[in-house]
């Protein structure tokens, strides 16, 4: 683990997949990042690229080859390069491999800054297509955040978005991204219930709010996380379990229409050869 710290947190971040993998108010002493528990589940915050979800089939084609990718791409359980650690602050470095080729045939580097501030964290991203191609990129995020049920009750948490939405909830229809409720979500925020996530993720998209808040509604204990302005947004945890997942994506799973082509994929970014992409969210407390 990679820790840095400055006068009002600490954060620790695995360099397997340059996870998040805890940030703790000094004052509180609180923990605010899901603590890996393979009852409920053994990540903390995957980083998503150059896809989000699973593709139809788990396979696309690119330039008359077909490939296999898993899902959420390829890049969430490899091993990160620590490239600067300093004053609250590290940067991690993810360069394509024979591996990574095998699945996305693209030469790119994949840079990740982690930045402790007086109120939270800052997480910045840092794509370079390396390539004399264009290389389709998606992006998203997967952070995970502790809630305390040995205290208090799901039902004492809500998720509350920064400006009134009208929302369609989609997800999993048949395995695949579909519409699964009209109409779900009228308002700015969706009670936390221990059953909310039993039929996997709430998936919104083309989102107005740009940050999310987990508010415990008995006291003034909050996380608000910046989505810097990804359009969609997943919720999701594993059903009764002791965090919640806030994931601003700038693209989404396939759905049954999905042609195989990552370039058509809604969200994906062209991202030309030298080109460099910069996207970023913050959590604040």
């Amino acid at each position: 683990m990679i820790s840095i710290e400055n006068q009002h947190f600490t954060a620790r971040i695995d360099p397997k997949g340059a996870q998040l993998a805890s940030l703790i108010k000094k004052s509180s002493k609180y923990e605010y990042i899901w603590q890996r528990n393979p009852k409920y589940w053994t990540d903390s915050a995957p980083n998503l690229f150059p896809i989000v979800g699973h593709l139809k089939d788990n396979a696309y084609q690119y330039q008359q080859q077909h490939y296999q990718m898993p899902k959420h791409g390829v890049v969430r359980h490899e091993p990160f390069e620590v490239t600067k650690s300093e004053n609250g602050h590290c940067q991690l470095a993810f360069h394509d491999t024979p591996k990574s080729r095998s699945a996305y045939p693209f030469s790119f580097t994949f840079l990740i800054d982690f930045t402790l501030t007086e109120k939270g964290l800052e997480v910045n991203y840092t794509i370079q297509n390396k390539d004399e191609k264009i290389m389709p990129v998606g992006l998203g995020y997967h952070p995970a955040f502790a809630i305390d049920t040995k205290n208090y009750q799901h039902e004492d948490y809500e998720i509350v978005f920064n400006k009134k939405e009208n929302l369609d909830l989609y997800g999993l229809v048949d395995n695949l991204f579909g519409l699964r409720q009209k109409n779900y979500l009228d308002g700015n925020s969706i009670p936390l219930t221990p059953a909310l996530f039993e039929e996997d993720a709430l998936i919104f998209t083309n989102i107005k709010s740009d940050a999310i808040t987990i508010n415990r509604k008995k006291d003034d204990w909050f996380l608000t996380m910046e989505t810097g302005g990804a359009p969609h947004l997943g919720l999701w945890a594993k059903s009764a379990a002791p965090f919640v997942c806030i994931e601003p994506w700038y693209t989404y799973l396939d759905g049954p229409d999905a042609t195989g082509d990552l370039f058509d994929k809604p969200g994906t970014y062209p991202l030309e050869a030298g080109e460099t992409l910069k996207r970023g969210y913050r959590i604040f407390v």
